[in-house]
């Protein structure tokens, strides 16, 4: 327990509080340009999906992000859209999905292209822009099937004390693997919700039938790095204590039971 690691997601819920599409007033020098592919129909509770462009992957504060300042339309099968941005080095463009079912805003990384890397294997897809080279161009093909949640997990959280005063975020998350990189937490997700307030807490979160390999128990101090989120804990294989249990959710099923003792970390 208590393995920190980054978790993007995080910014579906602090996004507008923290960072803007421009960092300033003054213009800004250089612009990418992004054509999206739609792929599928939309889910009816789609609040809206957002451009979201990192400086730094991973980044150590939100601050650091810029974002299209409105959602993309998603009426269409295809759309052009601009940001302008600073010259620089960015490590990371991608395309998030908001919600509008839930106050905590339930997001997902709708699109976020990957390039082979020599050392890493992959790594997202990066871009420079400088007085030689000011624009850019990049294509993304979201699919609406990943978000289009036709079933659902249900269980009760149960925390082994109050929630310490510094607490920021605490999450329930879905993977469809169990996540060992930053990248995998990222690649893995099938579904997050933030609204975790209180113990024990029983939540219900809506998830693309499928496999579920991974159901973990999140959560991030103030002031921390956006890397400082911890395990608390995860739905264990009730007849192998210790192992993640290994989840096939059916379309339109709803699986109750699936309990989760959290610890807090030993040092809160």
């Amino acid at each position: 327990m208590g393995k920190k690691f980054l978790l993007l997601a995080v910014f579906a819920i602090l996004l507008f509080f923290g960072c803007s599409s421009d960092h300033g007033l003054s213009p800004q020098p250089g612009r990418l340009v992004v054509d999206v592919f739609f792929r599928g129909t939309p889910p009816v509770n789609t609040q809206g999906i957002y451009l979201i462009v990192a400086p730094q992957f991973p980044p150590h504060a939100i601050n650091e992000l810029y974002h299209s300042s409105n959602s993309l339309p998603i009426d269409r099968d295809s759309v052009r859209t601009v940001i302008d941005l600073p010259y620089g080095h960015y490590d990371a463009i991608s395309l998030w999905w908001y919600s509008k079912e839930t106050k905590s805003n339930l997001a997902d990384i709708l699109a976020l292209p990957l390039e082979k890397d020599s050392l890493a294997g992959f790594k997202p897809v990066g871009f420079d822009l400088t007085s030689n080279h000011p624009s850019d161009y990049i294509k993304l093909y979201p699919d609406w099937n990943k978000v289009n949640r036709d079933a659902s997990l249900e269980g009760t959280i149960y925390f082994d004390g109050p929630f310490p005063k510094n607490t920021l975020a605490t999450a329930i998350a879905a993977y469809s693997y169990e996540p060992d990189s930053n990248l995998e937490y990222l690649t893995y997700m099938r579904s997050i919700d933030f609204s975790i307030n209180e113990n024990p807490y029983h939540y219900k979160l809506p998830i693309r039938s499928g496999s579920v390999n991974f159901l973990v128990v999140l959560w991030l101090p103030e002031r921390a790095n956006l890397a400082d989120f911890a395990r608390l804990g995860f739905y264990q294989d009730p007849a192998n204590p210790g192992v993640p249990a290994k989840l096939r959710i059916k379309s339109g099923e709803t699986r109750t039971g699936l309990d989760i003792h959290a610890h807090w970390p030993a040092s809160e």
